[in-house]
Protein backbone atom coordinates (compact mmCIF):
# COMPACT_ATOMS: atom_id res chain seq x y z
CA UNK A 1 0.00 0.00 0.00
CA UNK A 2 2.86 2.34 0.81
CA UNK A 3 4.53 1.65 -2.56
CA UNK A 4 1.31 2.36 -4.49
CA UNK A 5 0.87 5.69 -2.69
CA UNK A 6 4.48 6.74 -3.50
CA UNK A 7 4.08 5.82 -7.17
CA UNK A 8 0.86 7.84 -7.44
CA UNK A 9 2.58 10.87 -5.87
CA UNK A 10 5.47 10.76 -8.39
CA UNK A 11 3.11 10.58 -11.33
CA UNK A 12 1.19 13.60 -10.17
CA UNK A 13 4.39 15.57 -9.59
CA UNK A 14 5.73 14.85 -13.09
CA UNK A 15 2.41 15.77 -14.65
CA UNK A 16 2.36 19.08 -12.85
CA UNK A 17 5.89 20.11 -13.79
CA UNK A 18 5.96 18.80 -17.42
CA UNK A 19 4.12 21.62 -19.20
CA UNK A 20 6.14 24.28 -17.42
CA UNK A 21 9.46 22.70 -18.37
CA UNK A 22 8.27 22.20 -21.95
CA UNK A 23 7.25 25.83 -22.13
CA UNK A 24 10.64 26.93 -20.85
CA UNK A 25 12.44 24.83 -23.42
CA UNK A 26 10.24 26.21 -26.16
CA UNK A 27 10.79 29.83 -25.13
CA UNK A 28 14.53 29.41 -24.67
CA UNK A 29 16.19 30.63 -27.92
CA UNK A 30 19.22 28.45 -27.35
CA UNK A 31 17.06 25.33 -27.90
CA UNK A 32 15.11 26.61 -30.87
CA UNK A 33 16.26 25.18 -34.18
CA UNK A 34 18.02 27.31 -36.77
CA UNK A 35 15.37 26.29 -39.29
CA UNK A 36 12.64 27.96 -37.25
CA UNK A 37 14.73 31.14 -36.89
CA UNK A 38 15.40 31.20 -40.63
CA UNK A 39 11.67 30.78 -41.36
CA UNK A 40 10.85 33.57 -38.95
CA UNK A 41 13.45 35.90 -40.53
CA UNK A 42 12.25 35.20 -44.07
CA UNK A 43 8.67 36.02 -43.07
CA UNK A 44 9.51 39.48 -41.72
CA UNK A 45 8.76 42.62 -43.65
CA UNK A 46 11.38 45.19 -44.60
CA UNK A 47 10.37 47.57 -41.82
CA UNK A 48 10.56 44.76 -39.24
CA UNK A 49 14.06 43.82 -40.43
CA UNK A 50 15.06 47.48 -40.08
CA UNK A 51 13.87 47.44 -36.47
CA UNK A 52 15.86 44.28 -35.77
CA UNK A 53 18.97 45.83 -37.38
CA UNK A 54 18.58 48.95 -35.22
CA UNK A 55 18.06 46.76 -32.13
CA UNK A 56 21.27 44.84 -32.86
CA UNK A 57 23.17 48.10 -33.44
CA UNK A 58 22.06 49.46 -30.07
CA UNK A 59 23.01 46.21 -28.36
CA UNK A 60 26.51 46.36 -29.86
CA UNK A 61 27.34 50.04 -29.57
CA UNK A 62 24.95 51.61 -27.01
CA UNK A 63 24.60 48.87 -24.41
CA UNK A 64 21.82 46.54 -23.26
CA UNK A 65 19.77 49.12 -21.26
CA UNK A 66 19.36 51.37 -24.29
CA UNK A 67 18.56 48.34 -26.45
CA UNK A 68 15.95 47.14 -23.93
CA UNK A 69 14.30 50.57 -23.94
CA UNK A 70 14.17 50.49 -27.74
CA UNK A 71 12.67 46.99 -27.66
CA UNK A 72 9.94 48.00 -25.17
CA UNK A 73 9.05 50.96 -27.38
CA UNK A 74 8.78 48.90 -30.59
CA UNK A 75 7.75 45.44 -29.33
CA UNK A 76 4.24 45.88 -30.69
CA UNK A 77 5.63 45.99 -34.22
CA UNK A 78 7.23 42.54 -33.77
CA UNK A 79 4.51 40.50 -32.06
CA UNK A 80 5.70 37.11 -33.36
CA UNK A 81 9.23 37.35 -31.94
CA UNK A 82 10.40 37.22 -28.36
CA UNK A 83 13.18 39.44 -27.08
CA UNK A 84 15.69 36.60 -26.95
CA UNK A 85 14.91 35.55 -30.54
CA UNK A 86 15.07 39.19 -31.54
CA UNK A 87 18.61 39.40 -30.14
CA UNK A 88 19.75 36.40 -32.17
CA UNK A 89 18.18 37.65 -35.39
CA UNK A 90 19.47 41.17 -34.80
CA UNK A 91 23.05 39.94 -34.47
CA UNK A 92 22.60 37.87 -37.65
CA UNK A 93 21.39 40.92 -39.59
CA UNK A 94 24.14 43.11 -38.18
CA UNK A 95 26.88 40.67 -39.21
CA UNK A 96 25.56 39.85 -42.70
CA UNK A 97 24.01 43.09 -43.97
CA UNK A 98 25.65 45.66 -46.25
CA UNK A 99 24.10 49.12 -46.20
CA UNK A 100 23.62 50.88 -49.53
CA UNK A 101 22.77 54.58 -49.49
CA UNK A 102 20.03 55.46 -51.97
CA UNK A 103 18.54 58.92 -52.39
CA UNK A 104 14.78 58.38 -52.51
CA UNK A 105 13.90 62.03 -52.74
CA UNK A 106 16.55 64.53 -53.91
CA UNK A 107 16.99 67.21 -51.30
CA UNK A 108 17.72 70.86 -51.87
CA UNK A 109 21.29 70.25 -50.74
CA UNK A 110 21.73 67.53 -53.40
CA UNK A 111 20.34 69.85 -56.06
CA UNK A 112 22.65 72.70 -55.01
CA UNK A 113 25.65 70.37 -55.10
CA UNK A 114 24.76 69.32 -58.62
CA UNK A 115 24.37 72.93 -59.73
CA UNK A 116 27.71 73.94 -58.20
CA UNK A 117 29.47 70.97 -59.81
CA UNK A 118 28.03 71.89 -63.20
CA UNK A 119 29.05 75.51 -62.78
CA UNK A 120 32.58 74.46 -61.81
CA UNK A 121 32.96 72.34 -64.94
CA UNK A 122 31.60 75.19 -67.08
CA UNK A 123 34.05 77.62 -65.49
CA UNK A 124 36.87 75.20 -66.23
CA UNK A 125 35.75 74.87 -69.85
CA UNK A 126 35.55 78.65 -70.21
CA UNK A 127 39.02 79.00 -68.73
CA UNK A 128 40.52 76.42 -71.10
CA UNK A 129 38.94 78.09 -74.14
CA UNK A 130 40.13 81.51 -72.97
CA UNK A 131 43.67 80.23 -72.34
CA UNK A 132 44.02 78.64 -75.78
CA UNK A 133 42.49 81.73 -77.40
CA UNK A 134 45.02 83.99 -75.69
CA UNK A 135 47.83 81.66 -76.74
CA UNK A 136 46.60 81.81 -80.33
CA UNK A 137 46.38 85.61 -80.21
CA UNK A 138 49.87 85.87 -78.72
CA UNK A 139 51.33 83.64 -81.40
CA UNK A 140 49.67 85.74 -84.12
CA UNK A 141 50.32 89.26 -82.87
CA UNK A 142 53.37 88.83 -80.67
CA UNK A 143 55.82 90.11 -83.28
CA UNK A 144 53.86 93.34 -83.67
CA UNK A 145 53.45 93.79 -79.93
CA UNK A 146 57.11 93.11 -79.30
CA UNK A 147 58.16 95.48 -82.08
CA UNK A 148 55.94 98.25 -80.79
CA UNK A 149 57.22 97.87 -77.23
CA UNK A 150 60.79 97.74 -78.44
CA UNK A 151 60.51 100.96 -80.46
CA UNK A 152 58.69 102.76 -77.67
CA UNK A 153 61.02 101.85 -74.82
CA UNK A 154 64.32 101.60 -76.64
CA UNK A 155 65.68 105.05 -75.68
CA UNK A 156 65.41 104.34 -71.97
CA UNK A 157 65.53 100.58 -71.69
CA UNK A 158 67.77 99.63 -74.56
CA UNK A 159 69.64 97.09 -72.51
CA UNK A 160 66.74 95.97 -70.34
CA UNK A 161 64.46 95.18 -73.25
CA UNK A 162 66.90 93.67 -75.69
CA UNK A 163 65.60 90.44 -77.30
CA UNK A 164 67.79 88.33 -75.07
CA UNK A 165 66.79 90.13 -71.87
CA UNK A 166 63.10 90.06 -72.76
CA UNK A 167 63.36 86.33 -73.37
CA UNK A 168 64.92 85.80 -69.94
CA UNK A 169 62.39 88.06 -68.28
CA UNK A 170 59.48 86.23 -69.85
CA UNK A 171 61.02 82.91 -68.88
CA UNK A 172 61.23 84.01 -65.25
CA UNK A 173 57.68 85.35 -65.39
CA UNK A 174 56.44 82.04 -66.79
CA UNK A 175 58.14 80.09 -63.98
CA UNK A 176 56.62 82.46 -61.40
CA UNK A 177 53.22 82.16 -63.07
CA UNK A 178 53.33 78.36 -62.84
CA UNK A 179 54.59 78.26 -59.25
CA UNK A 180 52.43 80.96 -57.69
CA UNK A 181 49.56 80.53 -60.12
CA UNK A 182 48.80 77.16 -58.55
CA UNK A 183 47.89 78.99 -55.33
CA UNK A 184 45.26 81.23 -56.93
CA UNK A 185 41.84 80.23 -55.50
CA UNK A 186 39.76 81.29 -58.51
CA UNK A 187 39.52 78.43 -61.03
CA UNK A 188 39.20 80.56 -64.18
CA UNK A 189 42.05 82.94 -63.37
CA UNK A 190 44.28 80.09 -62.19
CA UNK A 191 43.74 78.02 -65.34
CA UNK A 192 44.38 80.99 -67.65
CA UNK A 193 47.58 82.07 -65.90
CA UNK A 194 48.98 78.53 -65.69
CA UNK A 195 48.34 77.64 -69.34
CA UNK A 196 49.74 80.93 -70.64
CA UNK A 197 52.77 80.41 -68.39
CA UNK A 198 53.28 76.86 -69.69
CA UNK A 199 53.21 78.05 -73.28
CA UNK A 200 55.58 80.91 -72.48
CA UNK A 201 57.96 78.58 -70.65
CA UNK A 202 58.11 76.24 -73.64
CA UNK A 203 58.51 79.07 -76.15
CA UNK A 204 61.21 81.00 -74.26
CA UNK A 205 63.29 77.91 -73.51
CA UNK A 206 63.18 77.08 -77.23
CA UNK A 207 64.21 80.66 -78.06
CA UNK A 208 67.15 80.58 -75.67
CA UNK A 209 68.43 77.18 -76.75
CA UNK A 210 68.01 77.88 -80.47
CA UNK A 211 69.32 81.47 -80.13
CA UNK A 212 66.42 82.78 -82.18
CA UNK A 213 64.29 85.05 -80.05
CA UNK A 214 61.20 85.37 -82.26
CA UNK A 215 58.71 82.61 -83.04
CA UNK A 216 58.90 83.07 -86.80
CA UNK A 217 62.61 82.32 -86.69
CA UNK A 218 62.80 79.34 -84.35
CA UNK A 219 59.57 77.71 -85.56
CA UNK A 220 61.37 76.53 -88.70
CA UNK A 221 64.12 75.12 -86.49
CA UNK A 222 61.52 73.02 -84.66
CA UNK A 223 60.06 71.71 -87.91
CA UNK A 224 63.49 70.74 -89.22
CA UNK A 225 64.32 68.90 -85.99
CA UNK A 226 61.04 66.98 -86.00
CA UNK A 227 61.49 66.11 -89.69
CA UNK A 228 64.89 64.56 -88.86
CA UNK A 229 66.80 67.17 -90.88
CA UNK A 230 69.03 68.13 -87.95
CA UNK A 231 71.66 66.11 -86.03
CA UNK A 232 70.32 64.25 -82.97
CA UNK A 233 72.19 66.43 -80.49
CA UNK A 234 70.85 69.63 -82.01
CA UNK A 235 67.29 68.26 -82.06
CA UNK A 236 67.55 67.25 -78.42
CA UNK A 237 68.90 70.67 -77.42
CA UNK A 238 66.45 72.83 -79.36
CA UNK A 239 63.29 70.73 -79.07
CA UNK A 240 63.75 67.94 -76.54
CA UNK A 241 64.94 69.94 -73.53
CA UNK A 242 62.19 72.60 -73.71
CA UNK A 243 59.58 69.88 -74.15
CA UNK A 244 61.03 67.93 -71.22
CA UNK A 245 60.97 71.00 -68.96
CA UNK A 246 57.34 71.64 -69.91
CA UNK A 247 56.52 68.00 -69.21
CA UNK A 248 57.99 68.24 -65.72
CA UNK A 249 56.01 71.42 -65.06
CA UNK A 250 52.75 69.76 -66.14
CA UNK A 251 53.52 66.68 -64.02
CA UNK A 252 54.07 68.96 -61.02
CA UNK A 253 50.69 70.59 -61.67
CA UNK A 254 49.03 67.16 -61.98
CA UNK A 255 49.89 66.35 -58.37
CA UNK A 256 49.39 69.88 -57.06
CA UNK A 257 45.97 70.83 -58.47
CA UNK A 258 42.65 68.94 -58.51
CA UNK A 259 41.75 69.74 -62.13
CA UNK A 260 41.80 66.62 -64.36
CA UNK A 261 42.90 68.19 -67.65
CA UNK A 262 46.62 68.42 -66.81
CA UNK A 263 46.87 64.62 -66.93
CA UNK A 264 45.48 64.71 -70.48
CA UNK A 265 47.83 67.52 -71.58
CA UNK A 266 51.09 66.02 -70.31
CA UNK A 267 51.33 63.45 -73.12
CA UNK A 268 51.96 66.09 -75.84
CA UNK A 269 55.24 67.59 -74.53
CA UNK A 270 56.30 64.20 -73.18
CA UNK A 271 55.97 62.57 -76.61
CA UNK A 272 57.87 65.40 -78.32
CA UNK A 273 60.68 65.09 -75.79
CA UNK A 274 60.75 61.33 -76.34
CA UNK A 275 60.86 61.68 -80.12
CA UNK A 276 64.03 63.77 -79.95
CA UNK A 277 66.00 61.56 -77.56
CA UNK A 278 69.27 60.50 -79.25
CA UNK A 279 68.65 56.76 -78.60
CA UNK A 280 65.33 57.02 -80.39
CA UNK A 281 66.92 58.91 -83.28
CA UNK A 282 69.62 56.25 -83.67
CA UNK A 283 66.93 53.54 -83.64
CA UNK A 284 64.92 55.12 -86.47
CA UNK A 285 65.78 52.38 -88.93
CA UNK A 286 64.66 49.68 -86.47
CA UNK A 287 61.50 51.61 -85.59
CA UNK A 288 60.59 51.98 -89.24
CA UNK A 289 61.01 48.22 -89.72
CA UNK A 290 58.43 47.62 -86.97
CA UNK A 291 55.65 49.02 -89.15
CA UNK A 292 57.27 48.63 -92.59
CA UNK A 293 59.26 45.37 -92.36
CA UNK A 294 59.69 44.80 -96.10
CA UNK A 295 62.29 46.84 -98.05
CA UNK A 296 60.78 49.88 -99.72
CA UNK A 297 61.72 53.47 -100.43
CA UNK A 298 59.88 55.73 -97.97
CA UNK A 299 59.63 59.51 -98.29
CA UNK A 300 60.96 61.66 -95.46
CA UNK A 301 57.56 62.82 -94.17
CA UNK A 302 56.09 59.29 -94.20
CA UNK A 303 59.26 58.00 -92.54
CA UNK A 304 58.93 60.52 -89.71
CA UNK A 305 55.26 59.64 -89.25
CA UNK A 306 56.13 55.93 -89.12
CA UNK A 307 58.84 56.52 -86.52
CA UNK A 308 56.50 58.57 -84.32
CA UNK A 309 53.77 55.93 -84.60
CA UNK A 310 56.21 53.15 -83.62
CA UNK A 311 57.50 55.09 -80.60
CA UNK A 312 53.98 55.96 -79.45
CA UNK A 313 52.94 52.32 -79.84
CA UNK A 314 55.89 51.12 -77.73
CA UNK A 315 55.11 53.67 -75.00
CA UNK A 316 51.47 52.57 -75.05
CA UNK A 317 52.47 48.95 -74.52
CA UNK A 318 54.70 49.94 -71.60
CA UNK A 319 51.93 51.97 -69.94
CA UNK A 320 49.44 49.11 -70.34
CA UNK A 321 51.83 46.64 -68.73
CA UNK A 322 52.65 48.99 -65.84
CA UNK A 323 49.59 49.26 -63.52
CA UNK A 324 50.50 52.66 -61.96
CA UNK A 325 49.85 54.47 -65.28
CA UNK A 326 47.20 57.15 -64.82
CA UNK A 327 44.09 56.58 -66.98
CA UNK A 328 44.04 60.09 -68.55
CA UNK A 329 47.62 59.64 -69.81
CA UNK A 330 46.78 56.26 -71.32
CA UNK A 331 43.57 57.58 -72.88
CA UNK A 332 45.31 60.52 -74.56
CA UNK A 333 48.14 58.32 -75.82
CA UNK A 334 45.58 55.83 -77.18
CA UNK A 335 43.93 58.59 -79.20
CA UNK A 336 47.34 59.60 -80.60
CA UNK A 337 48.29 56.01 -81.49
CA UNK A 338 44.88 55.33 -83.05
CA UNK A 339 45.04 58.42 -85.25
CA UNK A 340 48.60 57.65 -86.38
CA UNK A 341 47.86 54.02 -87.23
CA UNK A 342 44.61 54.81 -89.04
CA UNK A 343 46.41 57.49 -91.04
CA UNK A 344 49.31 55.20 -91.94
CA UNK A 345 46.96 52.37 -92.90
CA UNK A 346 45.82 54.38 -95.93
CA UNK A 347 47.75 53.27 -99.00
CA UNK A 348 47.90 56.74 -100.57
CA UNK A 349 49.64 58.07 -97.45
CA UNK A 350 52.47 55.57 -97.08
CA UNK A 351 52.77 54.14 -100.64
CA UNK A 352 54.70 51.29 -99.07
CA UNK A 353 53.93 48.33 -101.32
CA UNK A 354 51.48 45.45 -101.02
CA UNK A 355 53.26 43.45 -98.32
CA UNK A 356 53.87 46.44 -96.08
CA UNK A 357 50.29 47.57 -96.66
CA UNK A 358 48.93 44.21 -95.48
CA UNK A 359 51.25 44.29 -92.46
CA UNK A 360 50.02 47.77 -91.52
CA UNK A 361 46.42 46.55 -91.67
CA UNK A 362 47.24 43.69 -89.31
CA UNK A 363 49.03 46.03 -86.91
CA UNK A 364 46.15 48.54 -86.96
CA UNK A 365 43.37 46.01 -86.42
CA UNK A 366 45.41 44.16 -83.79
CA UNK A 367 46.07 47.33 -81.84
CA UNK A 368 42.41 48.41 -81.96
CA UNK A 369 41.36 45.03 -80.57
CA UNK A 370 44.12 45.24 -77.94
CA UNK A 371 42.84 48.68 -76.94
CA UNK A 372 39.37 47.24 -76.32
CA UNK A 373 40.84 44.38 -74.27
CA UNK A 374 43.08 46.74 -72.27
CA UNK A 375 40.09 48.90 -71.41
CA UNK A 376 38.32 45.90 -69.94
CA UNK A 377 41.34 44.56 -68.07
CA UNK A 378 42.30 47.95 -66.60
CA UNK A 379 38.67 49.05 -65.95
CA UNK A 380 39.02 52.11 -68.21
CA UNK A 381 35.81 52.24 -70.30
CA UNK A 382 37.17 55.06 -72.47
CA UNK A 383 39.75 52.68 -73.92
CA UNK A 384 36.93 50.36 -74.97
CA UNK A 385 35.20 53.22 -76.78
CA UNK A 386 38.43 54.34 -78.47
CA UNK A 387 39.05 50.82 -79.77
CA UNK A 388 35.45 50.26 -80.92
CA UNK A 389 35.13 53.64 -82.62
CA UNK A 390 38.56 53.12 -84.18
CA UNK A 391 37.35 49.84 -85.65
CA UNK A 392 34.29 51.59 -87.06
CA UNK A 393 36.43 54.33 -88.64
CA UNK A 394 38.75 51.65 -90.02
CA UNK A 395 35.80 49.86 -91.66
CA UNK A 396 34.62 53.12 -93.23
CA UNK A 397 38.11 53.94 -94.56
CA UNK A 398 38.59 50.50 -96.07
CA UNK A 399 35.11 50.55 -97.58
CA UNK A 400 36.13 53.50 -99.76
CA UNK A 401 39.77 52.50 -100.25
CA UNK A 402 39.84 48.79 -101.11
CA UNK A 403 37.59 49.00 -104.21
CA UNK A 404 39.88 51.72 -105.59
CA UNK A 405 42.94 49.54 -104.98
CA UNK A 406 41.22 46.75 -106.93
CA UNK A 407 40.58 49.05 -109.91
CA UNK A 408 37.07 50.22 -109.13
CA UNK A 409 36.33 53.96 -109.43
CA UNK A 410 33.87 55.83 -107.21
CA UNK A 411 33.55 58.59 -109.78
CA UNK A 412 29.87 59.31 -110.44
CA UNK A 413 29.02 56.53 -107.95
CA UNK A 414 29.42 58.37 -104.67
CA UNK A 415 25.69 58.35 -103.91
CA UNK A 416 25.57 54.57 -104.43
CA UNK A 417 28.68 54.20 -102.29
CA UNK A 418 27.14 56.30 -99.51
CA UNK A 419 24.07 54.10 -99.59
CA UNK A 420 26.22 50.99 -99.26
CA UNK A 421 28.09 52.60 -96.37
CA UNK A 422 24.78 53.32 -94.63
CA UNK A 423 23.81 49.65 -95.05
CA UNK A 424 27.11 48.51 -93.51
CA UNK A 425 26.74 50.84 -90.52
CA UNK A 426 23.12 49.70 -90.08
CA UNK A 427 24.26 46.07 -90.14
CA UNK A 428 26.92 46.75 -87.49
CA UNK A 429 24.40 48.53 -85.27
CA UNK A 430 21.90 45.70 -85.69
CA UNK A 431 24.59 43.15 -84.80
CA UNK A 432 25.43 45.10 -81.65
CA UNK A 433 21.78 45.19 -80.61
CA UNK A 434 21.31 41.49 -81.41
CA UNK A 435 24.41 40.17 -79.64
CA UNK A 436 25.77 42.90 -77.33
CA UNK A 437 27.82 40.38 -75.35
CA UNK A 438 30.10 39.88 -78.37
CA UNK A 439 31.34 43.44 -77.92
CA UNK A 440 32.19 43.15 -74.22
CA UNK A 441 35.63 41.58 -74.18
CA UNK A 442 36.25 41.53 -70.44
Amino acid sequence: MYLLTLLWFLLCSSGASGPSQTSQLTSDPSHKSQLQLAQTLSGLSTSQKKLLYQYGTLQTYAGQPVADSFWQHHRQELPVIGQADAGILARELLNNTELVYTVKKPSRLQALRGVLTTSRMLLGLAALIAAYSLIHLLSRYWNKIFGWLYRLLRPVFDRLFSPLMVTWEMLLLSIAGIYWGAAIPDLVLRTIIIHVSLFTLWAQLTALLSRHYLIKYYFNEIKDCLDLRRPPGEAMLKVGLPALATTLAVVWLMFRLPEPWYAYEVIVPAQIALFTLPPMVYMHRILVRMLLPFPITVYRSERSMTVYAAIALLVWLVLVVLPPAQPPVLITLSVVVGCLLLFLSIEEVTRCGTRNFIWLQLITVGWLCACVLAGGQLSIPMLNWIGLYGLLVYVVIKYWEIPVLLGYSWKNRKALGSLGLAVIIWAIASLIRWQPQWFIWF
